[in-house]
């Protein structure tokens, strides 16, 4: 018993030892690295007092850009917001609306530039992207460059990227334009084509139900040019009659 006490206390006063000397040494290393540790310590809240501050700088920034493209309601406005925010989020949006009061304006060269504008941005949304292209035709057509119209059209009637809604009304507006040039044998191609979109969704159905409608009144010779009447001949222009002699 007592050799079993002797051996407990042994162990306890390793321990102890073990402890006290755990402790010492983190005392000793705090002694000496607390500088470094203080600087790490304060280094790391600074930063990220500074990420923290920058967050909100931007958000603030953020609603400044937003708001300022969204309460814009006419052209000047408009314009001015997107020249201090142009790469805002909310900017390819404002552009689209600023085409469309250029549209009703009848400045159909810069409402253009504006569309070209949200295409060529490849952080605007795809279905707005697609809209602005399509837009952009119809201000050519707009503008009577027939042909600038048809070759936009036909970019997105061809284009696999851009959803079915949108190629089958770029389809049927070629189609269209093309019977207008006279160019049937094009027309019938492209109208074809765009007819087998199917008809879901309703957006789809629409457009190539008139493509289907149009092929049908091609097949039919219903816009082929009508020969011009003959024109009835002059009537023919009487003698005059021959002066009379006067007698004497």
């Amino acid at each position: 018993m007592a050799t079993e006490q002797k051996n407990k206390k042994q162990i306890d006063s390793q321990i102890g030892q073990a402890l006290f000397s755990d402790t010492e040494r983190f005392e000793m290393w705090f002694s000496t690295y607390w500088k470094p540790a203080a600087g790490v310590a304060l280094a790391l809240a600074l930063l990220t007092a500074v990420i923290f501050w920058i967050v909100i700088a931007r958000n603030a920034a953020d609603k400044k850009a937003a708001f300022a493209l969204a309460d814009a309601s006419d052209v000047p406005a408009l314009t001015a917001a997107l020249k201090t925010y142009g790469s805002h989020a909310g900017a390819p949006m404002a552009r689209f609306r600023l085409a469309k009061m250029l549209l009703d304006a009848k400045k159909y060269k810069e409402a253009q530039a504006q569309l070209d504008l949200i295409s060529g941005d490849a952080s605007a949304d795809k279905i707005l992207t697609a809209n602005a292209k399509i837009a952009a035709a119809y201000a050519c057509e707009l503008a009577k460059d027939t042909k600038g119209a048809i070759a936009r059209f036909l970019a997105v009637e061809s284009d696999l990227n851009i959803p079915a809604a949108q190629r089958a009304e770029a389809g049927y507006s070629a189609g269209r334009l093309l019977v207008q040039t006279g160019d049937v044998k094009q027309a019938k191609a492209v109208l074809g084509r765009t007819s087998i979109l199917g008809n879901n969704p309703a957006s789809v159905g629409y457009w190539t139900e008139n493509a289907k409608q149009t092929m049908i009144a091609l097949d039919n010779k219903e816009y082929q040019k009508k020969a011009a009447p003959a024109k009835k001949a002059a009537p023919a222009k009487k003698a005059a009659p021959a002066p009379k002699t006067i007698k004497k």
